[in-house]
């Protein structure tokens, strides 16, 4: 039992990666920006939101139990949330869902020490898989091309954490970016040309683009902290992401060509999993008011 508690414990902060703490402040300005809106009232830890069906349902995941970590899918209209596998006792994490919203895929906890990575075809009620390696591996991070036909995700193989993409039958994979460190947090623009992610190839995590190919790699930002979870704005402009920068994890927005960046939030406690909502003008984060966790509509400029 102990030792589930703790593999859930390092799935929970960040899937057993240690980050850095930050020593420098950076020099951007704070957006400003009207109260947030309180989603959720439960104070459990949660993680990974994501809109759905338009902005109409929120899925997200919550630390439902000691040892589990559980799918929820809330209706924005009345905020009911119910499980996504109601009958589900394994930990499950890192939802993604295709556009048109048929194909679902999410990582589920197969053993204390092992994760396998599920993608749902919701119209023929049929799943497919990649199961865990041997060991103490899994895949992170799945994200839907923008045509919805494929799945990038990272995992960690020969020394270092690179990001695939494999077809809806969980085939096919194919290496998409690989460089030494940990490559994570993919995510492909709307249009489909560029793909968001961060890396610590330079020393510590910094966010980068390149084509979806992943050819043309270039570096966004330059900061002596962590620059993680990155994401493209429906219109692709813009990115969010998850910063230490100034000394404590805040919700950050910059210009996809590097330009302009704003902090988001300014809160003494953790803003973090930052997500676009589809009108591009809002954002749902993770903060931790009071050592308690709930979902947060915040707008952006």
């Amino acid at each position: 039992m102990l030792r589930n508690r703790i593999v859930i414990l390092c799935i929970a902060v960040g899937l057993g990666f240690a980050w850095q703490a930050a020593n420098c402040a950076a020099d951007n300005h704070v957006a400003a920006v009207s109260s947030p809106i309180r989603l959720t009232n439960d104070n459990l830890f949660k993680r990974d939101p994501v809109f759905i069906k338009d902005g109409e349902e929120l899925v997200y995941v919550v630390l439902s139990r000691p040892e589990q970590l559980q799918i929820m899918r809330m209706k924005m209209s009345d905020r009911k949330a119910l499980p996504l596998h109601k009958d589900e006792v394994r930990s499950e994490l890192e939802p993604a869902f295709s556009r048109d919203g048929r194909y679902y895929t999410h990582l589920q906890s197969r053993s204390p020490a092992s994760v396998a990575m599920m993608i749902r075809d919701s119209k023929e009620k049929r799943d497919f898989e990649i199961p865990p390696a041997p060991g103490f591996s899994g895949m992170r991070s799945p994200t839907f091309s923008a045509d919805g036909k494929r799945v990038l995700y990272s995992f960690a193989e020969n020394g270092r954490q690179q990001i695939f993409s494999v077809n809806l039958q969980a085939k096919d994979r194919k290496t998409i970016i690989d460089s030494n460190g940990i490559n994570n947090w993919p995510h492909l623009s709307s249009d489909g040309k560029l793909l968001v992610f961060s890396s610590t190839r330079d020393g510590n995590f910094e966010i980068y683009v390149a084509r979806a190919d992943g050819s043309d790699v270039r570096r966004l930002t330059d900061a002596r902290s962590q620059e993680i979870r990155p994401r493209f704005s429906p219109d692709g402009r813009r990115i969010v992401f998850t910063s230490n920068r100034d000394g404590n994890y805040e919700i950050y927005v910059i210009n996809s060509d590097g330009s302009d960046i704003q902090r988001i939030t300014n809160n003494p406690e953790k803003d973090d999993y930052p997500a676009w909502h589809p009108d591009g003008k809002r954002l749902v984060i993770v903060s931790e008011r009071s050592g308690r966790h709930d979902l947060y509509l915040i707008p952006v400029r």
